[in-house]
């Protein structure tokens, strides 16, 4: 993708914004999603690009989040 941040996943679900030099979280790059923001998420070890499965853990993290069971536990 032209003009896309990339961002570089580390041990321990680290990621860093290699545009801003900053770490960011799942949830930030979830804001980055919902906001039309172009990136992609290399593993810093191997350069492979994981984006897809990085987003992949987005959603399914908000799916959880957002399930009765996860509601109820909250109350």
């Amino acid at each position: 993708m032209a003009n896309s941040i990339i961002i570089e996943k580390y041990a321990k679900r680290r990621l860093y914004n290699t545009g801003t030099f900053t770490l960011v979280t799942l949830d930030d790059l979830a804001a980055m999603v919902k906001r039309g923001t172009n990136f992609l998420v290399h593993d810093a070890k191997t350069g492979a690009d994981i984006t897809q499965s990085v987003l992949a853990q987005i959603v399914f993290e908000q799916e959880i989040s957002r399930s009765p069971r996860s509601q109820s536990a909250r109350s």
